[in-house]
């Protein structure tokens, strides 16, 4: 403290001479019209500079936060447009036009929600990604996980706050698909083998199955995991199998799993249901 009294005391000039400028320039402000209006014109758009900025910086921190909230309302807008889709469906039942496939679709009471990968593995055979939602936000084991591209995965555990997804890369991963346009109606599985991520294979292809290179790859919607026409992929090449009784095609996935941050996961409001009579059925 006394070096800071010792300073003042010996520069006391300086700050003197910095007061009575000071004092001076307000006193030319004030009592001179054109240099008050430029003074104030300037500190006006200083001072709006610097709001601008603060703006900028508020909004650039806020779009997390949008960005939340959007993808919190798709979900929700799926959730209804699953509802309205069954309600459609039921109301026009006597409808030839009403295909098997869009009966089990998005119209068989299907519940969205949304979730961030907080883990992504890429560098194994049996591949796994962690999501930041768990049971009580709601997500169970066997869920479908998607992206805005294309299929992702299945749920394989569940904790409170956070969830394992069971990749389409992973070579225990089996979902099962079909072909867009496929009028013998396969339902091959998709299968990885462990190599290009960007890749994996429809197996068992009965030989009667009519598809082309370039023909888009959906799920089935034959299980309760995954409601069907969710794009997987495009068909990219096609090859025998070992023994030769069957088509294996090469599919590009829709997902770039490199790239992924958030996800739908999609559970089926009937799935417990059916699981309880399929077990009926087994015993």
């Amino acid at each position: 403290m006394q070096t800071i009294l010792n300073f003042l005391v010996k520069h006391n000039h300086w700050f003197l001479l910095l007061l009575l400028e000071g004092i001076s320039f307000m006193l030319i402000v004030h009592f001179n019209n054109y240099q008050r209006a430029t003074f104030f014109t300037a500190t006006n758009s200083t001072v709006g500079e610097i709001y601008s900025a603060i703006s900028d910086i508020d909004s650039y921190f806020g779009l997390r936060n949008e960005n939340e909230q959007l993808k919190e309302y798709n979900a929700k807008l799926l959730s209804e447009i699953t509802e309205l889709k069954s309600e459609i469906m039921e109301l026009s039942s006597h409808e030839a036009l009403l295909t098997d496939t869009m009966v089990r679709g998005f119209g068989s009471g299907y519940t969205f929600y949304t979730a961030n990968v907080v883990n992504n593995q890429l560098n194994s055979i049996n591949n796994f990604i962690v999501l930041d939602k768990g049971t009580e936000d709601g997500i169970t084991q066997e869920m479908g996980v998607f992206s805005s591209k294309g299929v992702v995965g299945i749920i394989y555990l569940a904790s409170k706050n956070y969830s394992l997804v069971l990749p389409l890369l992973n070579s225990k991963s089996s979902t099962s698909c079909r072909i867009v346009g496929d009028e013998g109606a396969s339902v091959p599985l998709l299968q990885w083998d462990g190599g290009d991520i960007r890749y994996s294979y429809l197996v068992d292809l009965p030989r009667y199955t009519k598809f082309d290179k370039g023909d888009t790859v959906v799920t089935s919607g034959h299980s309760e995991i995954f409601p069907g026409g969710i794009t997987v992929g495009t068909i990219e090449d096609v090859e025998n199998s070992v023994d030769g009784m069957f088509y294996r095609a090469k599919v590009k996935l829709s997902t770039n799993f490199a790239s992924l941050e958030s996800v739908f996961v999609v559970g089926n409001k009937g799935q417990a249901e059916l699981k309880e009579l399929m077990n009926k059925i087994s015993e």
